[in-house]
């Protein structure tokens, strides 16, 4: 229960990487808002945290918009009276070629994948620092040296930014006792790659073979490392990323 007792809020909780961490961050104890835009799945999520004996809220809220983010930092404090962790984890990529890219398009990346961070560290800053506490970026090894991707310009700038803007945030925060630090998952199976990662498929074969540890990531992986940076176990640690790819940036 290295959480307990603490509120997170983690956007982007409902599906993939989010979800695993919702549900990893409540299983150490932490009480949660979860924000996402699509609803599908927002009961059946409430419930399976409610299952763990944590509270649990899920708001409709898109990152990118100011007044939606505000109202998802207010709705956190009236509802369990504080924040202690923030995961920025919502983000969308389209992989386009440049070409066919439209600038409306890439804006929109932007918005989402970088200012969505900016808007919600922004005003959960004057919470945080109340009694300290943590914020983790999700970044990608896209947004690393070796790790752009063809057709993510936006996608990879837009995390090439949060990178940065964890750092910068970290130097800015750190004198507030609020850490700042990022995640950079490799490649992570998700419902979008259809469940547990096959060593024999072909569409991973490639991936597998470049990894030293000869398979794909996991949610629970950046779940577990998230939880990790959220705790006091991570307490000396600030401005700075953990890369989840299994070794793959190291030999790329």
């Amino acid at each position: 229960m290295k959480l307990n007792g603490k509120v997170a809020v983690v956007t982007g909780g409902l599906r993939g990487i989010g979800h695993a961490i919702a549900v990893a961050v409540a299983q150490e104890g932490a009480d949660l808002l979860i924000a996402g835009l699509s609803m599908e799945r927002a009961a059946q999520t409430e419930h399976e945290i409610r299952a763990l004996g944590r509270r649990c809220v899920v708001v409709q809220a898109d990152v990118a918009d100011e007044a939606a983010v505000k109202g998802m930092i207010a709705h956190t404090v009236q509802h369990f009276g504080g924040l202690d962790i923030l995961v920025n984890n919502a983000g969308i990529a389209p992989f386009k070629p440049i070409d066919e890219l439209t600038a409306a398009e890439f804006a929109r990346v932007l918005d989402v994948n970088l200012k969505g961070p900016w808007l919600c560290a922004k005003y959960a800053l004057p919470v945080l620092k109340r009694r300290g506490g943590a914020i983790i970026n999700i970044t990608s090894a896209s947004g690393h040296y070796g790790g752009a991707s063809s057709g993510g310009s936006a996608y990879d700038a837009s995390k090439g930014g949060l990178r940065q803007l964890t750092y910068a945030l970290a130097a800015e925060f750190g004198p507030h006792h609020v850490r700042v630090n990022a995640i950079a998952p490799g490649v992570i199976v998700t419902e979008k790659l259809a469940g547990q990662a096959s060593l024999d498929a072909e569409s991973t074969a490639l991936e597998i073979a470049r990894t030293p540890l000869r398979r794909l990531g996991l949610s629970a992986d950046v779940a577990r490392a998230t939880v990790f940076l959220a705790s006091d176990d991570a307490s000396y640690i600030t401005g700075t990323t953990i890369v989840v790819d299994g070794g793959t940036m190291a030999v790329w």
